[in-house]
């Protein structure tokens, strides 16, 4: 008898995480759902404990757990397309191995997606942990009612936290660019022609910050830089958007003393529309949560 498919894969990318894996799974496996799940771990040759948890953690669940020991590391970004395009869930979940789950995550999520068929990404609020412990809310809070189309993701670049994503695996599939993706290229293609939203204003997981690759550093800026010019020529039609994005980052880095602000500013005025202007006094909090990054 064939194994029934899991309604939701939740896929997450680890390296050299071994203080924190054991915590992600577990806040997985502890979730209250109706539905069969399977958990998708793409482990980037760690070097240090952390492929001994992974491999306890499988023998415990083998059901559950699907690891992928990769013998060389091939970077995140490639792991993170890897898994998930292992992943053969109705739903695809993404959380990073030193994030973690809160209760109720999941299956609020798939119920979400069972209700709004044109919603095709689902994210939620993260709680955010400093390395010292301390906790906060997330600064960045759309309301829940809010639906975010292809335009709207091009702009805001950063609505929902990669860890607290949710999507359908019918749009899982996008063009390869010949640079290295990061979650707001994903989302942008990803969303189709429906929509993404957020659950509501509770806090589903948590955030590690400090822990990871910072969106601040360089190589993910350059990275951005790539995702606007590539936009700008395959959505002539948002390419508003796409300017508007650029002069956000471009003052916020200018603000912050970013030598990347003038990366940022090539982009601008390459892509330049009048738009942009006259929507950043409308755009002005999103300007704000960006210059904390």
């Amino acid at each position: 008898m064939e194994k029934a498919v899991p309604k939701v894969s939740v896929c997450i990318v680890t390296y050299n995480q071994e203080k924190y894996i054991r915590q992600c799974l577990q806040s997985i496996l502890d979730q209250e759902i109706s539905f069969d799940l399977e958990i998708i771990v793409a482990d980037d040759c760690s070097s240090d404990g952390t492929r001994d948890i992974l491999m306890e953690y499988l023998l415990r669940y083998p059901e559950i757990i699907k690891l992928h020991l990769h013998t060389a590391n091939i970077g995140p970004y490639k792991n993170f397309v890897f898994v998930h395009r292992q992943a053969i869930g109705e739903y695809i979940a993404h959380i990073d191995g030193d994030d973690y789950c809160l209760p109720g995550k999941l299956q609020m999520q798939s119920d979400l997606l069972d209700r709004e068929h044109e919603c095709n990404i689902v994210w939620h609020k993260m709680t955010i942990e400093s390395p010292s412990g301390a906790r906060r809310e997330s600064p960045r809070t759309f309301a829940g009612e809010m639906k975010f189309y292809r335009g709207d993701i091009l702009q805001y670049i950063s609505i929902g936290a990669n860890s607290s994503k949710m999507y359908r695996k019918s749009i899982r599939e996008f063009e390869d660019p010949d640079f290295d993706v990061v979650d707001y290229f994903v989302n942008v293609e990803q969303v189709g022609e429906g929509y993404a939203r957020l659950i509501d204003d509770r806090s589903y997981g948590v955030y590690r910050a400090g822990i990871g690759i910072s969106s601040s550093g360089n190589k993910t800026r350059l990275i951005l830089r790539d995702c606007f010019y590539f936009f700008a020529r395959k959505y002539p039609q948002y390419s508003s958007r796409v300017n508007s994005a650029a002069l956000i980052y471009f003052l916020a880095d200018l603000k912050n003393g970013r030598k990347t602000w003038r990366i940022f500013l090539v982009v601008w005025l390459k892509t330049f529309s009048l738009f942009s202007v006259l929507r950043l006094a409308s755009h002005l909090r999103f300007a704000r949560q960006i210059s904390e990054e």
